[in-house]
């Protein structure tokens, strides 16, 4: 029974630090998801600045958690998945286009469903383009819609192996359709 008692201690000392190391995790998951909201809130608001400063900051973080996560990469995906979404979107704004997963340095799944994610950021910019009446920019964002998610149809997985792809998915195409109204309507003349 004494290797029994001795077991458990030591397991519980272990179990104390992984939970400490959890806890540091899910506050800077936090922190990261907060600061991918703020980044996309100053990219709708053409403050690049701000947006430029916030995305630094917040690759400082997904580093820093990419460092100590790797027992608890279930818990922290929202982070690099909202982390996608934000630098995805920053690049799109910028003119640079969409970056390559590699670029990102995140993993497949939280590539995937930050960039279908930013269909939603990208239909709210091609609403205030019309909003302002600047057709071509309204356009090229529609485009981009477009391409994101022609490029990510093909992708028919199970919901065990690519969790919320396929309502990101539906999701995206109910965007693409809504925005593709609005030009419609603002071409025919009848303001969004």
């Amino acid at each position: 029974m004494k290797e029994f008692y001795k077991d458990i201690e030591r397991i519980s000392g272990y179990l104390e630090e992984k939970q400490v190391d959890f806890d540091a995790a899910m506050r800077i998951s936090m922190s990261i998801v907060r600061q991918a909201g703020q980044a996309i809130t100053y990219l709708h608001n053409n403050d690049m600045r701000s947006a430029s400063r916030e995305t630094a900051s917040m690759k400082k973080s997904v580093k820093k958690l990419m460092a100590m996560d790797a027992l608890f990469r279930y818990n922290t995906q929202q982070a690099y998945q909202e982390y996608s979404e934000a630098i995805i979107f920053a690049s799109i704004k910028s003119g640079s286009g969409v970056p390559s997963v590699k670029s990102l340095n995140v993993d497949n799944e939280a590539y995937l469903l930050g960039l279908l994610d930013v269909v939603g950021e990208l239909k709210r910019e091609v609403l205030e383009c019309l909003r302002e009446g600047r057709l071509d920019d309204a356009v090229r964002y529609f485009d981009t819609m477009k391409e994101i998610y022609d490029g990510t149809r093909k992708l028919r997985f199970a919901e065990a192996v690519l969790r919320g792809f396929r309502k990101k998915q539906d999701t995206a195409r109910i965007q693409i359709e809504n925005a593709g109204s609005e030009i419609l309507m603002f071409k025919s003349g009848r303001q969004p």
